[in-house]
Parts: structure tokens; sequence; C-alpha cells
């Protein structure tokens, strides 16, 4: 995959590109990427802004500051000149909105970089969710599991009632349960999750 460069007036080109995935080299060497916030007067101001390290492998936080209340903190959304811009690169219009910003990001870095491809399933655990299946590639127990634990995780609830998440509970049980007997066949050392109560 590789990045084109703008070219011809940048003012027109870059009021299209909103939200888009830039990398901004200036006229001082410095490499920055992020996501156009927005293009006005000649300033080009990104959000989830990064700069490339020094040795060019990797992306880090950007230095750029402002002062708040006597106090120098990191720029929300940096802005940049026009004229301190020597070059603005995008991807090729057909990728641009098929990847994530830290992908983008890599492939500047790394030409041959293979981004990871999810699987989308439109499950949902709040409506009716044994009524409603996952799609083909999804692992659905896996998929109900990570649920599970992510929402226990930040100590969220379901949106569904308590008899729905009681339930996934017992499928992530029986699980934990079929995975336990399978390494009881293999293996006299076992994990004994299935006994354990989940909280």
């Amino acid at each position: 995959m590789y990045f084109v460069r703008l070219t011809g007036s940048k003012s027109e080109v870059l009021e299209d590109l909103v939200e888009e995935a830039l990398v901004v080299t200036l006229k001082n060497g410095k490499v920055y990427g992020g996501l156009l916030d927005e293009y006005y007067d000649g300033l080009i101001a990104l959000h989830s802004c990064k700069l490339l390290d020094q040795m060019g492998y990797r992306w880090v936080d950007h230095d750029i500051t402002v002062k708040s209340e006597s106090k120098l903190i990191a720029a929300d959304r940096p802005e940049f000149r026009l004229s301190q811009v020597k070059d603005i690169f995008v991807l090729p219009e057909e990728h641009r909105d098929k990847l994530e910003l830290d992908d983008v990001l890599q492939i500047y870095i790394d030409r041959h970089h293979k981004p990871l491809r999810g699987i989308e399933c439109h499950w949902d655990p709040g409506e009716e969710w044994q009524d409603k299946g996952h799609s083909p590639e999804c692992d659905g127990r896996l998929h109900e599991a990570l649920t599970l634990l992510k929402t226990a995780t930040h100590g969220a609830r379901l949106s569904s009632s308590m008899e729905k998440n009681q339930a996934l509970m017992r499928r992530l049980r029986r699980f934990c349960i079929l995975e336990t007997a399978a390494a009881d066949v293999r293996s006299e050392n076992t994990l004994s999750i299935a006994s354990g109560e989940w909280r």
C-alpha cells in the first residue's frame, strides 16, 4: 500500500478531507500524522495527532504544547500553517474509509504492513440475543464470553435484564466446563474453572 502526495491547490483539496488520515511533513523535517479536524485560514488542525520519532521507526505523542492556566499542556488538536508544510500525504481514495488511523500511520512507516481485518457481527446482548444469531464468520461462544468479560471489567451492566445476564453467565460456564473437560482428557493437571463462582 502506498500514500499519495497532495498536489495542486492544497486549500481546495483539504476542505474535502475532513476526518481523513493525513501525514504532514514540515519544512523543519518533523513528520506528524493524524485525522484532519478542519482546515481554515491556512491552518491545518489535526486531532489524534502523533509525531514520527527522529529515527523514523515509530509514532509517539506529539510535542506541540499550548499554555493553559500558566501551565504548558499538549495541544488537543495541533495546528500547522500551510506555509510551514513541505508535503501532505494521504491514502489513495479507494483505501481511505477502510483503515483505522493506527494502521494508516503504520503503513507510512512500513508499506508492507497488513492491517488486521475484523469480523462484522451484529449480535447484541441487549436485544433478544437468543433469537438473533451471530454472523457466519463469528465464533459466537467467544464473542459472548468477551462481551461478558468486557462488561464485568468496566463495571457496566448489560442493557438487558438480570435474567439475560445470568443466562449469558451459564453459557460462559458451560463453555469453560467443556474446555476444562477437553483439557482433562489431554492432561491430568487442569484448572478447575467451572467450579469457581464468577462475580
